[in-house]
């Protein structure tokens, strides 16, 4: 496998750089970057990022396929994406996800997430 580099997210310094990941990890910060961000947030990709008004379909598919949308368009060395998830037991408002995926065809580890609705 090569080497995927990026800049770590959220940004940080380490020794006066920015801090950057490399791998799964730096695929895993742009996935969490992509649902993260909200369509018209960076100026210069108006498209870029995921939007939560889905949430308000409170339908478990919709979602899923929103958010397997927003990965695969966002994240380009992704492939294989597969997102399973559900609304949180209990009135907290969380939509819990957990996506798998494979980085340039070897499997990565499982990313669990918990989306504030």
């Amino acid at each position: 496998m090569s080497i995927v580099r990026g800049l770590a997210y959220p940004l940080r310094l380490r020794g006066g750089n920015l801090d950057t990941e490399m791998d799964f990890r730096a695929i895993e910060d742009q996935i969490v970057s992509v649902l993260e961000t909200r369509p018209g947030e960076r100026v210069m990709r108006a498209d870029y990022g995921f939007d939560p008004k889905i949430f308000d379909t409170l339908e478990p598919n919709a979602i899923n396929s929103r958010i397997w949308f927003a990965i695969t368009t966002q994240v380009p060395d992704v492939s294989d994406v597969e997102v399973v998830g559900n609304v949180s037991q209990g009135d907290n408002g969380q939509y819990s996800i957990k996506v798998l995926y494979k980085v340039q065809g070897m499997p990565a580890p499982p990313l669990e997430l918990s989306l504030s609705m």
